[in-house]
């Protein structure tokens, strides 16, 4: 018996000395909220104490939630009015790259492919003066002189299209350059912008995840209080009542899990 009561007691003291308080959070605004250890509690009105101070917790952290849900409402705007202005962007890209780019690609490779064609040409056009002029002047044939400036006029005629043609060119290129500068300003105005609200809802996911966990511990916290009221104590309490089992809390748990199911995909 003398072995056993010195277990008992040493047990006892155990008990008290790693008896560890629950320590709640707020993710939202970082208020700490301390729910005493059950372990050593003596009498009934200790754990409704306790009790108490979970479900005073609990309707901070709903309070939290509403504050962090009011908070998003102009984050959920800017995302809105950023992917109208991205939904713009796009619709003014496809339009240009076909009613420009597309039409400007085609007219240049045009013009590249002439100008090979050209550059071919004179290269045998030259190579045959260069051949004619070797040759002593009573062996040039008259013909071919006449031939080889006849092709040099042609020649020079092309040299000129071709020279227009890169104006024409280089002036659409620089009505491409204006347009795709605007476009590349429209774009600088919508990505910081949804970006910047994508990554504070993306916040608010994390902290309302946190929130629904710190809840998570106020109830099952109390619900032990309970336990021990009803075991330990023999208190009498009616099944299903309480703050934790009130309407007004499960309808905030209720809309704090569908707020959470909205925004989960930022």
């Amino acid at each position: 018996m003398k072995t056993c009561f010195i277990s008992l007691v040493l047990f006892s003291l155990f008990t008290i000395i790693n008896a560890q308080p629950v320590t709640i959070v707020s993710p939202v605004t970082r208020q700490t909220y301390t729910l005493p250890d059950l372990t050593p509690m003596q009498t009934a009105a200790d754990v409704q104490t306790a009790l108490f101070a979970a479900e005073s917790a609990a309707k901070s952290l709903i309070a939290d939630a509403a504050t962090e849900k009011a908070a998003d409402v102009s984050q959920e705007n800017d995302l809105v009015k950023a992917v109208g202005m991205k939904n713009d962007y796009i619709t003014a890209t496809n339009n240009f790259n076909n009613t420009d780019v597309i039409p400007y690609k085609k007219d240049l490779d045009n013009y590249t492919a002439s100008g090979t064609k050209f550059n071919d040409l004179l290269t045998k056009h030259n190579k045959a003066v260069l051949a004619n002029n070797a040759l002593p002047a009573k062996d040039r044939k008259v013909a071919t002189v006449a031939a080889l400036n006849k092709e040099k006029a042609q020649i020079d005629t092309w040299a000129a299209q071709l020279a227009k043609w890169k104006d024409k060119l280089d002036a659409a290129k620089a009505k491409l350059d204006v347009k795709n500068a605007a476009l590349q300003k429209q774009q600088q105005k919508y990505e910081p912008l949804e970006e910047a609200s994508r990554s504070k809802l993306r916040a608010s996911v994390i902290k309302l995840k946190g929130l629904s966990d710190q809840l998570a511990q106020c109830a099952a916290y109390a619900g032990k209080c309970h336990d021990l009221q009803t075991t330990k104590f023999k208190a009498d309490a009616a099944p299903g009542t309480g703050y934790f089992n009130s309407p007004a809390y499960k309808s905030a748990i209720a809309d704090l899990n569908a707020y959470q199911e909205k925004i989960k995909s930022y």
